[in-house]
């Protein structure tokens, strides 16, 4: 049975699956569509290159991982099959080679997610360390302190605050898929939007008073 945000009473849980899964999915069904070549734009590769990624083993080793995944496996080839001939002509689509650029551009875009998200380990894994663990640190820090002097938390920080960190989680697990040319203003917004987020949700837990 297909999980569908709605159906999930929990606003936190709904809005993650929302962009971890339903959204992706939209994403690769119908972007294709719109936009068959889904190529790394190359401004996005000078960009990771500019954080001193080294890109030659970054990229053979999505490229691997591609491979082993969908190529030897068969799965691309037998899907480039069933799209170019058995769906175009027969009444489904045109006979114009449309489902096939179409599959292919679903193909090339989770090429570019894996490609990006190789990308995104190496450039977020230690800001991500150095900054969400020091905030979450001080911000439990300031969570005991209003508990010692029995003060009471802010509902609405912790609220705002959780639902702003599912966004920014969501975010970065939909970012490898986003049909956008990602730059370095992109994802250093959403790292301090991700410190900031854990540090105002872990100072406002519920503290008992």
């Amino acid at each position: 049975m297909a999980i569908h945000p709605v159906g999930i009473k929990n606003t936190f849980a709904s809005h993650f699956v929302f962009w971890t899964l339903f959204l992706p999915l939209l994403t690769i069904i119908f972007v294709p569509l719109v936009v068959p070549d889904q190529n790394i734009d190359q401004q996005e590769v000078a960009m990771v290159g500019g954080f001193n990624v080294d890109l030659a083993p970054m990229t053979e080793s999505a490229n691997k991982t591609f491979s082993a995944l969908f190529i030897e496996s068969g799965a691309m080839g037998a899907s480039e099959e069933v799209f170019a001939s058995k769906f175009e002509g027969e009444g489904f689509l045109p006979h114009n080679g449309f489902a096939a650029k179409w599959i292919r551009g679903v193909w090339l875009m989770i090429y570019k997610a894996i490609w990006r998200f190789y990308a995104l380990l190496h450039i977020f894994f230690l800001p991500v360390l150095f900054l969400t663990v020091p905030a979450a640190v001080d911000g439990f820090m300031i969570r005991a302190r209003k508990k010692y002097r029995f003060e009471s938390y802010n509902p609405v920080f912790f609220y705002s605050s959780t639902h702003a960190l599912t966004l920014v989680l969501g975010l970065f697990v939909f970012l490898p898929l986003a049909p956008i040319t990602l730059s370095g203003n992109i994802l250093a917004g959403m790292l301090v939007g991700l410190a900031i987020s854990v540090w105002v949700a872990t100072s406002n837990f519920q503290t008992g008073a």
